[in-house]
This record gives structure tokens, sequence and C-alpha cells, in this order.
């Protein structure tokens, strides 16, 4: 394999969430929909939270599987809306977004070799980043890799929440692409799961796409390039990088 350019998928692959933490940063979003209620006249227990937003959660992941777009913004609308509250916007986007930075009070870790690996594919290859957002968008995801000093590693960032497009729609890959000024067929992208990242990337024009195992192995197709668990490996297959 002899790419130009690097892409990569962002949770699962280069970040994940603490697990130690997982319970914390849902009691935080939990807080802010509480506040919220209150702030709207009409106020919940955290049980009728919690339900809510876990229907909020499978609204949001029916919507990816179908690869279409929810926001946060309309997130919190379908919370509200299964509570009973009257729809204000100025409310909605308030807490919208106080949901989305709750990220900020918690760090992510970096999955195997990425520390390491990232600096050193930078020297040799134009790398990129192509993600699916959940609540933390991509202006907070920018945060998270500003942290660790990785952000300016990338010449190409798409965050659906940014680009409207989720993998895996072409769209997705080739907003990061052209950013990157690179075809996709000199591209080669890395990503955990079959169905968006590899087939994703496939659909796409890539001739490349690597699964990332390092912190779970999804089956399904299509065939990946080759398979990863540490992004250190990455090496013996770009033999010049």
């Amino acid at each position: 394999m002899k790419p130009k350019a690097i892409t990569f998928d962002f949770w699962g692959t280069l970040f994940m969430e603490n697990p130690s933490s997982a319970q914390e940063i849902l009691s935080a979003r939990y807080e802010v929909l509480l506040d919220a209620l209150s702030e709207a006249g009409t106020p919940a227990d955290e049980g009728q939270v919690r339900e809510a937003y876990r229907q909020a959660q499978l609204a949001f992941d029916d919507a990816w599987k179908a690869e279409q777009m929810m926001t946060v913004y309309d997130r919190v609308a379908q919370i509200f809306k299964l509570l009973g509250v009257k729809s204000d916007q100025g409310l909605l986007a308030l807490t919208a977004r106080k949901l989305e930075e709750t990220s900020l009070g918690f760090d992510l870790i970096p999955l195997p070799g990425v520390k390491e690996a990232l600096p050193r594919l930078a020297k040799t290859h134009t790398l990129g980043i192509v993600c699916d957002t959940g609540v933390t968008p991509g202006r907070l995801l920018r945060e998270h890799l500003r942290r660790h000093g990785l952000l300016d590693l990338f010449t190409g960032l798409s965050f659906s929440d940014e680009t409207g497009s989720v993998k895996p729609r072409p769209e997705a890959f080739m907003a990061a692409l052209d950013e990157m000024g690179v075809g996709p067929q000199d591209a080669l992208h890395i990503g955990d799961i079959p169905r968006t990242d590899i087939a994703g990337a496939f659909a796409a024009g890539y001739p490349w796409a690597v699964q990332y195992t390092g912190h779970r192995s999804l089956n399904g197709g299509p065939e990946p390039t080759a398979r990863v668990k540490d992004h250190r490996e990455l090496f013996r297959l770009l033999p010049e990088a």
C-alpha cells in the first residue's frame, strides 16, 4: 500500500470514553436536562429523564443506521416532547449546548498506538478524520484533540454534525479529502465498524480500508484490506512511513 493520505475514524479508533467515567458523564447530562425542565416549569424526576434520554438515544441510533444525521438539538427536542415540555427554541438551543459541553469535563482515552504512531505518520502522509458525532460535536472533539497535542497533525476534518453527512455516505469521506487536497484513489481509511468505515471507504473510492480492532472487533462485510490492533502496526503496511 502506498497511499498519500490516511483518514481515521474517531470513536473506537483513535479515542474512547473512559469506562470509569461513563456513569458520571450520564449523570452530568441528566442534571443538565433536570435543570432545563425546572426552568421550563415542567419538572421531572431522574427516572423520567433517564427513560426519555434512552428513547432519544434509540431514535439517534435508528437515524444513524438509516444514514441520517440527528443533531443534539433534535435529541433535546424529542426529550422535551416525551416529557411534555412546551417547545422553546432558546431553551432547546441552550440545553443542547450544555449537553454537548459535558464532554469537556472528562478526559478521553487514546487507543493503543495513537500517540506514538500519528506524529510519525504525519511526517509522510496527509492525515484526516471522518467522524460520526453523537452528543459531542466536532468543535469539542477538536478541543479533545488539542488537549492531547494531536489537532495540528490533521489537515482535513469531517464531523457529521458539521457536514450533515454520516458514514457510509461518500460525502462524509469527501468532506475530509477535499480539505486535504487528495482524491480517494490515493487514500487509506482506518476505522472500527465494517458497515460505516470499511464499506463506506470502499464506496467512496478508497482502494484501502483497514479495520482497527484494538478496542472492539465487529464482524460484517466487506472484508477490509487488513486488520490492526495497535496503530503502530500500520508501519508494517506502510514500509516507507
